[in-house]
């Protein structure tokens, strides 16, 4: 039984009430075609002709019910019109098993069983007892209309108003399917009996399993919103990431995800997802990145972007799972161009922040100092005199020329004040050339 707490879905509904409305026109297909071989294998002597027309009239009733299910836009309706083709399927199968010899054909009521275990699937509780109460009366009938009940059920428990002798004469018994098979009221009472306690088991069997399911298909609704969420962080991530960033395939190298900084940056066209990495950005050389895509790592490459030779940084990372993905970074790294071609002068070039602290050395100014020195304090550099604590703050002034001396040499210093960023305030960018010692005036 369908938990309270699911909220009604009149489609889900739907496609429920269709499989219960199969499981009719099958058990119809299969009672006509065991009848059919029935008869041409010349088993009884029974006249199966009213049969089959019962049965393609419950058939044609069936289709009619079928066809209303579009027009219901309610889970009330859905389940009333359901019910109502289960009590018609029910009484026009009841109509063909007397027809077809009653008690004769024990096992013809395991036709009318099969659409009670689906029907768990649309209607509720009540409706299920009502449609299990028609199936006994089914039953019941069997036994009183059997033409071999005679007054066994008055005489043994003195019920007189079920034996056969007080039903009107117009009500027409079961026809007698095998002239030569006769069974008693207790064998039909047991045989009863047992269908009965059949039909409530299976389908309180059947609504224990729609119940389990029910709390399955929850549990993974559940988990389905969660994953969604999941992927809408993941997709939000990225594209909110303050970094150029892409979400690959390995094999293919196309696009999942892109950050807003990569698409505005490298001027990729809408959708982005499904294009090519490679056809996205013009790198100089792209199998040394259709590699990173495939292994990972960090390389150096230029490309040209939007008519702009630029020299990048590009990391990739890969990320396991069932759907493996690699992320992969890609920012400008102009610096590094910068710092080669200062590395590349003759002349020590260095910087030191507002702290003091030496954060640059070009490789002359490394040869002289020591690669030691970045991140030492500006004045272990030099030799110390009175009044040059912080001989590299020249503010307010932008540039000048001081004289430093560093054991038995001396140096012509070009100081130059820099605001590189808000955040890290001065830089002064010292330039250094070498004087005799001896002709060395004082440290201005």
């Amino acid at each position: 039984m369908k938990p309270a707490s699911r909220a009604e879905n009149v489609d889900e509904l739907r496609k429920r009430k269709d499989v219960l409305d199969n499981t009719w026109m099958l058990a119809i297909t299969l009672s006509a075609s065991s009848i059919i071989v029935f008869w041409y294998l010349g088993l009884g002597q029974v006249d199966i002709t009213p049969i089959v027309w019962t049965l393609a009239a419950l058939a044609l009733a069936q289709v009619i019910l079928n066809s209303r299910t579009a027009k219901c836009t309610s889970g009330g309706q859905l389940r009333s019109l359901a019910q109502t083709s289960e009590m018609v399927g029910i009484i026009g199968m009841a109509i063909a098993w007397h027809l077809f010899g009653g008690l004769q054909q024990p096992m013809f009521p395991l036709f009318i069983m099969l659409p009670l275990f689906t029907g768990v699937l649309i209607l509720n509780f009540w409706q299920q007892q009502a449609t299990i109460l028609l199936f006994f009366a089914v039953l019941t009938s069997g036994v009183l209309l059997s033409p071999d009940t005679n007054s066994f059920i008055e005489e043994r428990y003195g019920l007189s108003a079920l034996s056969t002798h007080v039903l009107p004469a117009w009500i027409p018994r079961s026809r007698v399917a095998f002239l030569d098979v006769s069974t008693s009221p207790t064998y039909n009472l047991m045989l009863t009996g047992s269908l009965a306690v059949l039909a409530v088991a299976l389908t309180a069997t059947a609504r224990a399993i729609v119940a389990l399911s029910w709390r399955s298909v929850d549990s993974l609704e559940a988990l389905r919103n969660e994953l969604a969420e999941a992927r809408q962080l993941n997709a939000s991530m990225v594209a909110k990431a303050p970094a150029s960033e892409v979400l690959l395939t390995p094999g293919t190298g196309r696009i999942l995800l892109a950050s807003e900084r990569f698409v505005s940056q490298f001027g990729v066209r809408e959708p982005v997802a499904g294009q090519f990495l490679l056809d996205t950005v013009s790198f100089a050389y792209p199998i040394v990145i259709k590699r990173l895509i495939t292994v990972g790592g960090e390389e150096i490459q230029g490309a040209n972007v939007q008519g702009r030779e630029v020299v990048l940084r590009v990391k990739a990372g890969l990320i396991e799972g069932t759907s493996p993905m690699v992320r992969l970074s890609v920012e400008p790294c102009d610096e590094l161009c910068w710092r080669g071609a200062v590395d590349a002068w003759q002349q020590p070039v260095f910087a030191v922040n507002s702290r003091g602290r030496v954060v640059f050395l070009n490789r002359s100014a490394i040869a002289v100092f020591g690669a030691q020195m970045e991140g030492a304090e500006a004045n272990d550099l030099f030799d110390r005199q009175p009044g040059s604590s912080r001989w590299w703050d020249i503010a307010p002034l932008e540039s000048t020329r001081r004289v430093l001396p560093r054991g038995e040499r001396s140096y012509l210093a070009t100081i130059r004040r820099e605001r590189v960023a808000e955040s890290i305030g001065d830089l002064s960018f010292v330039h250094l050339a070498e004087r005799e010692a001896a002709n060395a005036p004082a440290l201005s």
